[in-house]
């Protein structure tokens, strides 16, 4: 019996079994997640709560008032932290930063191509959306400062500034409300663009799949190596994806705009199988370059399990 499966050809993990329509699944799991509202809060804080607090570790101890510099006031800061005096001089707000103001400063990075929409019951980006406000919660509720950046297709998305506050929860759950994921990867260039706005060395956590050419994905990461911040890469797979379950006949569809292609899933299971671990040994080998924690996740473990690796190995 021929299966409608999606595939993104030349990245070797995009497979996937659809047994629906990709756009009207998408709409679908965008609807349910923007009908949630607070759900999504309430979840993070059911996932972490009790399990997890007491064994998340900062890398920075104490705290400091001393004046550091100023910058541009970019949405997620609060409000009382601009310079009236500098706003009325110049018509443009700047922010004051003080040296060591939090324990730490973390921004996630959260990869929203077309490949993360894997699976049927729960897809990788709604694990990876509610892994995301996961660790927000965790971080925000030992007064800790998180940020959230989107990665969409052409290296656009929104962007976060990590803080403190307590309104800074809602600001990063009503972004993920209104999140879906389509298009090509662009996460390299996510990575490099924010790295521009990200002045002050923090804990980075990205969020995806991977599944992109691993040089071009080395470009980012050596960039935020550069500037001293902290690497650890969350990367999510659907179990399809690491065993290659299809054993008959069936139509690959391209999940970011490829070709569509009927395949004897038997005859490439080995060929895939082995172009998928040549792509994790690549990745291995560019986090090992750069100096960065990867941690592999299965999207069918419980999410607490996401949330307790990524704590155990900061910690």
């Amino acid at each position: 019996m021929t299966g409608e499966i999606l595939v993104a050809d030349g990245h070797p993990g995009n497979f996937i079994q659809q047994h629906h329509d990709l756009a009207l699944h998408r709409q679908l799991a965008c609807q349910k997640l923007e009908c949630r509202g607070n759900h999504l809060a309430l979840s993070a804080r059911r996932v972490v709560e009790g399990n997890t607090i007491g064994l998340h570790r900062s890398p920075v101890k104490g705290a400091s008032v001393e004046f550091r510099q100023h910058r541009l006031y970019v949405p997620g800061d609060e409000p009382r932290r601009i310079d009236w005096r500098v706003l009325a001089r110049s018509d443009r707000a700047f922010v004051k930063e003080f040296d060591e103001e939090t324990n730490l400063r973390a921004t996630i990075f959260l990869d929203a191509s077309g490949s993360m929409g894997y699976g049927a019951k729960q897809s990788k980006f709604d694990y990876a959306v509610r892994l995301v406000a996961g660790l927000s919660y965790l971080m925000l509720a030992q007064t800790e400062a998180a940020g959230l950046a989107i990665a969409r297709a052409g290296g656009g998305g929104d962007y976060l500034a990590p803080a403190a506050a307590s309104t800074q929860l809602a600001r990063i759950v009503d972004l993920l409300e209104r999140a879906n994921c389509e298009g090509p990867t662009a996460l390299d260039r996510t990575l490099l663009r924010t790295a521009d706005r990200m002045d002050r060395r923090s804990l980075v956590i990205v969020v995806s799949d991977f599944l992109q050419p691993i040089d071009s994905l080395r470009k980012g990461l050596a960039r935020l190596n550069h500037d001293r911040h902290e690497l650890v890469l969350v990367r999510l797979l659907h179990p399809d994806e690491i065993s290659f379950p299809f054993r008959s006949w069936a139509r690959f569809k391209g999940l970011e705009g490829e070709t569509p292609r009927l395949i004897e899933g038997p005859a490439v299971r080995k060929i895939y199988l082995e172009n998928f671990k040549k792509h994790e040994d690549q990745l291995k080998q560019a986090c090992r370059a750069m100096k960065a924690d990867l941690l592999t996740c299965p999207t069918d473990q419980p999410l607490l399990n996401a949330v307790m690796a990524v704590v155990r190995r900061r910690g």
